[in-house]
């Protein structure tokens, strides 16, 4: 038997034997038993069923899948991934490295826990050098991609340490993550800059005030959101949408309504409730700023 004789392979094949290469050294019992097992790393697309009908299918061929079924480029991307486990494990071979930050970040990427609690309590004990390299982390392209240990997901593990150590230097390369990312990313940066206080509240208020309007004036709108029960941050966005050509730009003013359901002047209220009836005040936005002001005591 030859790969003739089965169905073209898909792309979720090629992302399964990629998935089995880099992490689970090419073995798909191991890779089985973990699925099987629930482990951190699943890709929740991945059907057991299917990685079954994989491992069958290179029994009968007698010939490894990764061999026959990916792309030179899809084989770099393997051993790109590959070596950066290597490096990490290194780490734990070297002397010198031993309770240093970069094995921390190591302990970090490479847990199996969800929660790393003990990994991340040690990280933020550790906050005067390991802050630079948790930056790193959450800036970092490669450790996005779920082919890279952590599963992709040591970027949000760093942000959510970087949160709780309060540092303000990671306030703007936790801002840039805001709507680049999936949703839960995003969550955990927006949580992690409401966690540094009130530097990252400034920050927020002066990118929100930027002319002319672009994609960061929405992104600190977004996590502004977290901060609407300051009265100073539900003010500044009142004010920002009390000009018509705010209201006009629908993603922005969107998210300035949000806030301003934190408004506990009366006098400010009956201003945001009577853009409702302003003429130049879209339909939709029009819809929003009601529902808020229902919320108002």
């Amino acid at each position: 038997m030859d790969l003739q004789d089965y169905p073209l392979s898909s792309d979720e094949d090629v992302q399964i034997i990629m998935h089995r290469e880099v992490h689970f050294g090419g073995n798909f019992e191991i890779m089985i038993d973990y699925y099987e097992q629930g482990g951190k790393g699943i890709c929740q697309e991945f059907e057991i069923s299917h990685l079954q009908a994989l491992h069958r299918m290179e029994l009968e061929l007698e010939e490894n899948l990764a061999a026959v079924m990916l792309s030179g480029a899809e084989a770099e991307r393997v051993a790109k991934a590959k070596e950066a486990y290597k490096e990490l494990r290194d780490l734990y071979e070297n002397p010198e490295m031993k309770n240093t930050y970069a094995l921390l970040i190591a302990d970090l990427i490479l847990s199996e826990e969800l929660e790393p609690e003990e990994e991340i309590n040690t990280l933020i004990e550790r906050q005067t050098v390991s802050v630079p390299a948790l930056i790193d982390l959450v800036r970092s392209e490669d450790f996005y991609d779920p082919l890279y240990p952590g599963y992709g997901l040591a970027p949000e593990l760093a942000a959510k340490c970087l949160g709780k150590i309060g540092d303000k230097r990671a306030i703007t390369s936790l801002f840039e993550l805001i709507h680049e990312g999936d949703f839960f990313g995003e969550e955990v940066a927006i949580n992690a800059l409401k966690m540094i206080g009130e530097p990252a509240k400034e920050f927020l208020l002066r990118i929100l005030q930027n002319l002319p309007f672009d994609h960061d004036n929405e992104r600190a709108a977004v996590a502004l959101i977290q901060f609407k029960d300051d009265p100073k941050v539900a003010e500044s966005c009142l004010l920002l949408l009390q000009k018509p050509e705010v209201r006009q730009n629908l993603a922005l003013s969107g998210y300035l309504v949000l806030v301003c359901e934190g408004l506990q002047d009366p006098s400010s209220q009956e201003k945001f409730l009577k853009l409702a009836d302003d003429p130049t005040t879209p339909n939709e936005l029009r819809l929003d700023i009601q529902t808020i002001a229902k919320e108002f005591k």
